[in-house]
Order: C-alpha cells, then sequence, then structure tokens
C-alpha cells in the first residue's frame, strides 16, 4: 500500500500573531525601563554623591545611559504600534469624532499620520533646542 503523508503548510505570520509579540515587547520594554528607573532613583545617591558608586559594574551615567537607549526602544516600538493601528484609528477618528460612515481610503491619513510624527518630532527638537539655549550653571 502507497500511503503518503499529508503536506504540511507552513503557516502564514497573521497580523494578530504580529500584534501580540510587539505588545509584549513593549510590555517588557516599559518594565525594564521602570525598573531602571527605579534603580536611578531610589539605589544612586543624588545628584553629585552618585559619583564613584557602581552597581554591577555600571555607574550612574553608564545607568543612565541603559534608561535613554530604553525609552528610544520603547518609543519605536509605540510608534510602530500605532502605524500597524493606523487605520483602524483613522476609522475610529473619521465615524466617531465627524460623524462619516462612508470613508474613502486614498491616502490622505498616511500622510496626516506622517505630519503628525514629523509635528511630534519638531516639537521635540524646539524643546531640546529651548532647554539648550536656556541651561545656566549655578554660581
Amino acid at each position: 500500500m502507497n500511503q503518503t503523508k499529508p503536506v504540511l503548510k507552513p503557516q502564514k505570520l497573521s497580523w494578530t500573531i504580529i500584534n501580540f509579540w510587539l505588545d509584549a515587547m513593549l510590555l517588557v520594554n516599559f518594565v525594564v525601563l521602570q525598573w531602571i528607573s527605579a534603580i536611578l532613583q531610589f539605589v544612586f545617591p543624588a545628584g553629585v554623591d552618585a559619583s564613584g558608586w557602581k552597581l554591577w559594574g555600571a555607574d550612574v551615567v553608564d545607568w543612565q545611559n541603559y534608561q535613554f537607549v530604553t525609552l528610544c526602544v520603547l518609543s519605536v516600538g509605540i510608534l510602530v504600534h500605532v502605524s500597524l493601528h493606523w487605520s483602524w484609528i483613522c476609522g475610529v477618528i473619521n465615524q466617531k469624532l465627524f460623524q462619516r460612515t462612508i470613508i474613502k481610503t486614498n491616502g490622505i491619513d498616511t500622510l496626516i499620520g506622517v505630519g503628525v510624527v514629523a509635528a511630534i518630532l519638531h516639537l521635540l527638537g524646539i524643546g531640546i533646542l529651548l532647554a539648550q539655549w536656556m541651561i545656566q550653571k549655578s554660581p
């Protein structure tokens, strides 16, 4: 008897699985950011008193760098998360805020999203430039 084994097709990666793993990564990243922030706030001495102290071979500046990198990774993850949900966000805004039931998708929503991201980045840049311009050394 000639028996053939069923051919297994490779599983497609669904949007649900992608969203699940992205959300899981965001949760882990958020918890790590909170943990690092708590270490900086509660474990290291405040201000210049932290100079000379090390935790697991890393000084306070190293831990601040870990915090900033973790924050940047979280920000990129949130940007990807919002991008994956952008059509849903636009649909909710159109239906609930503007009371539109027929929604045409002609790419304008994508341009609006890119514009929102550009505006946020410009505001952050302006805030950093203002802070750099206004910083003062204590007497």
